[in-house]
């Protein structure tokens, strides 16, 4: 495991979101796991809606802005990629779709894992869509098996783990799938 690169992106831009306590989860168990691990803050890249006249598995696709231009060389060179998902309105949050949508070639066998967390189907709607952009539509080898966290039985609506045990268990399932993939 050991030099194997994991890029954690985040799913919201909100003050005081929830999805920055789990990021640190996902983070910290990652690092016992002796991955290296890059957390991609779309927040922090501040990515563009996407515009471009040509899909970015157009060959004549080529980002010009530089926010772009790193986004795509972390996923490019990570080994796999978790997404923490949120579930707006049943999918996932605009600023992650933004994202993927950027994208092309460097998703093709790209290992994913989705940790998600929301109220009805602890992100698993969010996840539905997330599988169908990536693995679907954009040949990614998403992992089958998905962490669903749900608010007032895993986590309270402010981020905080309720069940400890039950949370830890869950993401590293994932995790571990994950990393079995890579290897």
């Amino acid at each position: 495991m050991k030099n194997t690169s994991i890029l954690v992106v985040t799913g919201s831009v909100r003050p005081n979101n929830v999805n920055e306590k789990i990021v640190l989860l996902v983070r910290e168990q990652l690092n016992k796991k002796g991955a290296n691990v890059i957390i991609a803050n779309l927040g922090e890249l501040g990515l563009p809606f996407f515009d471009s006249p040509y899909a970015p598995t157009n060959p004549a696709f080529a980002p010009s802005d530089e926010r772009v231009q790193k986004w795509t060389a972390m996923v490019d060179t990570a080994d796999g990629v978790v997404f923490v998902t949120p579930e707006y309105n049943h999918t996932m949050s605009p600023v992650q779709l933004n994202a993927i949508d950027w994208i092309g070639k460097e998703w093709i066998d790209k290992h994913i894992a989705l940790i998600g967390y929301g109220w009805t189907s602890g992100g698993g709607k969010a996840h539905d869509t997330a599988r169908e952009a990536l693995a679907a539509n954009l040949k990614a080898n998403v992992g089958e098996k998905q962490t669903n966290l749900f608010f007032t039985k895993d986590i309270s609506p402010d981020g905080t783990v309720i069940d400890e045990a039950g949370v830890t268990s869950k993401i590293s399932e994932t995790l571990n799938e994950l990393i079995a993939a890579i290897k």
